[in-house]
């Protein structure tokens, strides 16, 4: 696992130029190039805005204003997304390159989490001007929590890599994976608390329901690796508070487990 990390950072500039190279053809012909970047997730917070305010108000406790919350954990989750779907077929969809290029072949699953973190980080303004008009209208929304979102990002940029490095090696072999993929994102999107605060699961009297509920809570907190991470985002950018240290340790052991795993 070392040997391949340290291989990784010796070719960084490679890297580095892959990255850029993803995100100019990404934009190349654009007229508004990067600008897109910005006006998508404006537009995003604009119409849930209007439709979470005035065609569907949500009673989620501890999360007014709702739209604002959702974006605190959507606009990360589409990195999530976007980065396991695209790293899982990076060196299945790279075969020529690979055949033509000497470098180690792990930067290639690398490179879609390390641009889509640019188009997160670009989003970033968007949600900073709302949780400011969110402050201006009287909501306790942010606050210095928010400086150590950096370290989160960091620490799941790097769970990200170790998941997607051992994707796309199953996808070599077994074209089958990215469709499991995109799969079991859909259905993480619904376990993680995203849409839902974790404290606010809820579930009928029944005996039955109650254990059901007592399950899925479980998964959803302890079994899902991205629930700690959307929960630090959530109450760094959103409730304004510091994660806990069970927390931080909760993200240290998930990217821990998913680096050695991958590498």
């Amino acid at each position: 696992m070392l040997e391949s990390t340290l291989r990784m950072l010796r070719f960084r500039g490679l890297l580095g130029t892959l990255v850029q190279r993803e995100l100019k053809a990404r934009y190349r012909g654009s007229v508004l190039g990067f600008l897109w970047s910005l006006v998508t997730p404006l537009i995003l917070l604009a119409v849930y805005t209007f439709v979470f305010s005035f065609i569907f108000q949500p009673r989620v406790a501890g999360a007014e204003p709702y739209p604002l919350f959702l974006m605190c954990g959507l606009f990360p989750w589409v990195w999530i997304a976007t980065s396991l779907q695209e790293g899982t077929v990076s060196l299945s969809a790279s075969a020529g390159l690979i055949r033509k290029a000497v470098f180690p072949v792990e930067v290639l699953p690398i490179v879609p989490v390390l641009s889509n973190l640019v188009h997160l980080l670009l989003a970033l303004p968007v949600l900073a001007g709302g949780l400011a008009i969110g402050r201006v209208l009287g909501f306790a929304v942010s606050g210095w929590s928010a400086v150590t979102l950096p370290a989160i990002l960091g620490m799941e940029s790097l769970l990200l890599g170790g998941m997607v490095l051992g994707l796309a090696a199953l996808n070599v072999h077994f074209k089958d994976v990215k469709d499991i993929v995109a799969n079991l994102l859909a259905l993480l999107f619904f376990l993680t608390p995203i849409i839902y605060r974790l404290e606010g699961i809820h579930f009928p009297d029944a005996r039955w329901a109650q254990l059901l509920g007592r399950a899925v809570t479980f998964f959803v907190r302890w079994c899902n690796p991205f629930t700690p991470f959307t929960q630090a985002t959530q109450e760094t950018l959103f409730t304004g508070s510091w994660p806990s240290g069970a927390t931080w340790l909760h993200m240290a052991g998930w990217t821990g487990f998913s680096w050695l795993i991958g590498i």
